[in-house]
């Protein structure tokens, strides 16, 4: 039997029943989303936007607040500590999980050394949760560079999951996250990507280096793999940025500008 479970659903919770969780399931699944939680105010457990879900379990702690959030009014916070205290927030259902066309987006900070988990769920049931990345957090402000976290998908996923981050309960920390989007990967061209602002980066299929045309405007570059985890950042990268130890396989690569803009990009390394 599931206990201590707080559910938010965009209809009114059915039942639990001898560890089985029914609900009326009438949010349809959608293409993309963006996520501020402004329309939410501090401090009710349990609370999250309409059609995501809330799964408290041990005791844990997760709540809408105001405490220096990214943008606007509110965020999402996620405490507890100990076995058994996990907290889980559910986003809505979407239609492409597993196309391998979007990617979420987000900020995440922590008032100490935190740790919670990216990864797929079914129905909102806590025994389902799949992590695809754990993520370490040490930054304490949205405004460190690496407070933006982007995560893919792997093509793999069943049909029918839902995307979800976990406090698993292993950090002291206070877990902070805002502006959650669902959102497409940028297109780019096989042989070269020509960012916005006029900066190069090159080649496209690469082997052991990637060339930026010019970095005096890059602040961070960022290299995640195809399931979103981060294999290498370089602060104020050089116009040559060596990759030799990364393994074959497809990467994305964001190049933060020190105005705030941000690109990413598909590559792939033979």
């Amino acid at each position: 039997m599931i206990k201590n479970l707080s559910l938010k659903k965009c209809f009114p919770l059915l039942g639990i029943l001898g560890g089985m969780l029914t609900a009326n399931a009438q949010c349809n699944a959608v293409t993309s989303f963006s996520e501020n939680f402004d329309a939410y105010s501090c401090c009710t457990m349990g609370v999250v936007p309409t059609c995501w879900d809330s799964v408290l379990l041990g005791g844990a702690s997760q709540i809408i607040s105001s405490t220096a959030p990214a943008s606007g009014t509110s965020q999402i916070y996620q405490n507890g500590y100990g076995a058994g205290k996990i907290s889980i927030v559910v986003m809505p259902p979407v239609s492409n999980i597993n196309a391998g066309t979007h990617r979420l987006r987000v900020k995440m900070r922590a008032n100490s050394a935190g740790y919670l988990e990216f990864g797929y769920i079914k129905d909102a049931l806590p025994e389902t949760f799949v992590v695809l990345q754990g993520i370490t957090i040490t930054n304490t402000s949205y405004s460190d560079s690496a407070a933006e976290r982007i995560f893919t998908v792997p093509t793999t996923v069943p049909d029918g999951m839902r995307l979800a981050i976990r406090n698993p309960g292993t950090s002291f920390a206070g877990h902070y996250w805002d502006d959650a989007v669902w959102e497409p990967i940028p297109t780019l061209g096989t042989v070269e990507t020509t960012i916005s602002s006029g900066v190069k980066v090159y080649p496209n299929p690469f082997t052991t280096v990637l060339h930026i045309s010019d970095t005096k405007d890059v602040k961070t570059a960022i290299i995640t793999d195809a399931v979103g985890r981060v294999v290498k950042t370089v602060e104020k990268p050089a116009t040559t940025v060596e990759v030799n130890d990364l393994q074959k396989g497809v990467y994305f690569v964001t190049l933060y500008f020190k105005n705030g803009t941000e690109k990413s990009f598909k590559t792939i390394k033979n």
